[in-house]
């Protein structure tokens, strides 16, 4: 895909050559504080694809795994809501104990020897019903597919995946159910888009944890807005100062590179267009493997807004997506980073 403005790209030290790496294998033990993490599921095709995820992170940090099948009470399927509960529980079963089936090559954890914790509740807002079991047993993280089954229902949970991602009271990691991604799959690039906002430093912070732990490489990548100037100004196609903000830019970006990463894994870009578009663009153009973005605080109306940029991509991602929440929510705190930073 085209670019949609100037950019410029640039290297913080050194750049150390990619090679073929198995997903969790790492030197670097994980600063990332999970411990539980929340699998809801539908028992799609898109929920499947983001199994494997939940199970190798639940895996690799020694987390607690909870499967949660929320069955939605509509007027159309009432009646068969209690019926579906056995081949749900059928499903599940399957998934515990054949996984290889689920996903074609992937390489599975023992997932006997997982703490899973099953249940499964009707509710007519399965979105509220994830939020406030999320909420209840203290979840650090959620792992969804963004769409669910065909028609009707894939459009219904589409949208409870988005409203949990809006919602969510901790990080949430999306997979695509159109995505070919195994859990060995290597992680090589991690992206994360920046404003340089304290809730986009907070994605910076894990972003490099994620990077350690999959021994990957970071992109840090800030998208300028050109002002939209009326004809009556005169000032025409030359009226941004585009070389000199992007220059600017490209300053901030090496500055939050050195502060908030430490390590010479980073490539800096900084480019202009609509923010949404040109990340997913980076994203295709890249190579990228995964994105971490960041979303609003937790309390008020920002809990409820993760942004109309970040909403987009993760609907749109071809790659999983890992929305960091800042505050207490976040899974790294600023003083564990600062320390981290210290000893690289």
């Amino acid at each position: 895909m085209a670019r949609g403005g100037p950019a410029v790209q640039a290297s913080i030290g050194p750049f150390i050559p990619s090679f073929p790496l198995v997903l969790f294998t790492t030197p670097h033990p994980p600063m990332l504080s999970i411990q539980r993490i929340l699998f809801p599921t539908d028992f799609s095709d898109g929920a499947r694809r983001a199994f494997p995820q939940a199970a190798h992170l639940a895996d690799w940090h020694d987390a607690g795994l909870h499967i949660l099948n929320v069955t939605g009470r509509h007027r159309h399927d009432h009646e068969e809501t209690t019926a579906n509960f056995p081949i749900a529980t059928d499903t599940l079963t399957k998934w515990l104990r054949r996984p290889e089936k689920s996903v074609r090559g992937a390489n599975w954890p023992d997932l006997e020897a997982l703490p899973i914790t099953q249940e499964q509740v009707e509710s007519a807002e399965p979105a509220e019903r994830i939020l406030a079991y999320a909420e209840d047993e203290a979840i650090d993280l959620i792992v969804m597919g963004t769409h669910g089954r065909r028609g009707v229902d894939r459009m219904l949970f589409g949208s409870v995946t988005e409203e949990v991602v809006r919602k969510a009271p901790c990080p949430t990691l999306t997979v695509r159910a159109d995505a070919d991604v195994a859990p060995d799959q290597a992680v090589r690039r991690v992206l994360a888009p920046v404003d340089f906002s304290d809730a986009s430093r907070s994605a910076v912070r894990h972003a490099k944890e994620i990077a350690l732990t999959y021994g990957a490489e970071i992109d840090l990548l800030h998208v300028v807005e050109e002002p939209f100037y009326p004809p009556a100004y005169g000032l025409g196609e030359t009226g941004f100062p585009t070389d000199k903000v992007i220059g600017s830019v490209e300053d901030e970006l090496a500055d939050l590179a050195r502060s908030e990463v430490g390590y010479e894994h980073v490539m800096i870009e900084a480019r202009t267009g609509e923010p949404s578009r040109e990340i997913l663009n980076y994203i295709d153009e890249n190579e990228v493997d995964l994105t971490v973005i960041a979303s609003h605080g937790r309390t008020g109306l920002d809990r409820m807004l993760i942004g109309s940029v970040a909403e987009r991509v993760v609907r749109q991602s071809p790659t999983p997506v890992f929305v960091a929440k800042p505050d207490r929510a976040a899974l790294v705190s600023s003083d564990a980073a600062e320390a981290a930073s210290a000893r690289d």
